[in-house]
């Protein structure tokens, strides 16, 4: 394994779940950086903020049918990243993934290369460019 990156200053996400069942997010992350957890629960209509900073690349997508029990402990239906609502590694198939690089520009696009778990869209603010 790599020795992880040091990155600098930071970026905003919002994550908003549109969906009408409940989703567990996933993040991967290749930096030391301030991302509280690589993974939560949301509900229908639930968002949540998380900070990413310059220089960070990773994946973000959905779970679904997910079964944790208090200690964050169990697994999904699609999406799943091991047997911690934390993740550790990429989603396993099906699942929609929003890769992201972070940088002077950054760069994102939606994969359907895991599979198709649920839509995903990604909407940049002050951003430019197509």
């Amino acid at each position: 394994m790599a020795a992880p990156e040091l990155c600098g200053s930071v970026k905003t996400f919002t994550v908003v779940n549109f969906c009408n069942e409940t989703i567990w997010p996933g993040i991967t992350r290749n930096c030391t950086d301030n991302l509280s957890s690589d993974g939560f629960t949301l509900k229908p209509g639930q968002s949540t903020i998380y900070t990413a900073p310059v220089g960070w690349s990773g994946k973000i997508w959905a779970r679904t049918g997910c079964n944790f029990d208090t200690n964050g402990n169990g697994t999904c239906l699609t999406g799943g990243c091991g047997t911690n609502i934390n993740c550790t590694g990429p989603g396993n198939p099906p699942a929609t993934i929003a890769d992201f690089t972070l940088g002077e520009p950054d760069f994102y696009d939606v994969s359907l290369v895991d599979g198709f778990n649920l839509p995903i869209a990604i909407k940049a603010i002050n951003g430019s460019g197509n």
